[in-house]
C-alpha cells in the first residue's frame, strides 16, 4: 500500500484491496500510525482511519502504481480507499541522511556524548 495523496488538511489518502488485513484492522479499531521516510526525514502521524467506497475518488487517485496490485482498474471490486485523518505528527530531520545518522552514532560511542538526533518536532494542530 503506498499513498497516494495528502491534501492542505494533512488528510492522507491509500487505495488497498478490500479483502486486506489493514481494512479488516481499521474497521476493528480506526486509531491507526502512518509512517513516512526520506533518506533524511521522518514523519509518524497518528490518526483515525476510515474504510471509503468511493469511485470517483478512487478514479482522482489512480496510477500505474496502483495498477499493479490492482490490474483491473479503478472499477475492480476488490479496490477501495483508506482515508486517514491525521491528528498528530512527529517528525525527524536529519541533515545529511543515513550516513551523518552513523557518523553522529560513532561520534557518540566514542566521545561518551548523547547522539542529539537532528530536528524533531510534534504538531498537534493538524
Amino acid at each position: 500500500m503506498s499513498r497516494q495523496e495528502v491534501d492542505l488538511d494533512a488528510d492522507l489518502w491509500f487505495i488497498a484491496t478490500r479483502d486486506s488485513p489493514e481494512i479488516a484492522h481499521i474497521r476493528a479499531n480506526p486509531s491507526v500510525g502512518v509512517t513516512i521516510t526520506t533518506q533524511s526525514s521522518w514523519v509518524s502521524i497518528a490518526g483515525t482511519a476510515e474504510v471509503v467506497d468511493d469511485l470517483a475518488k478512487l478514479k482522482e487517485l489512480w496510477s500505474t502504481f496502483a495498477e499493479a496490485w490492482l490490474p483491473e482498474g479503478p472499477e475492480d471490486p476488490n479496490a477501495i480507499l483508506i482515508h486517514v485523518d491525521a491528528e498528530t505528527a512527529h517528525f525527524w530531520d536529519n541533515p545529511g541522511g543515513r550516513v551523518a545518522s552513523l557518523i553522529s552514532f560513532a561520534k557518540s560511542k566514542v566521545t561518551g556524548q548523547p547522539y542529539d538526533g537532528g530536528d524533531s518536532k510534534i504538531v498537534t494542530d493538524l
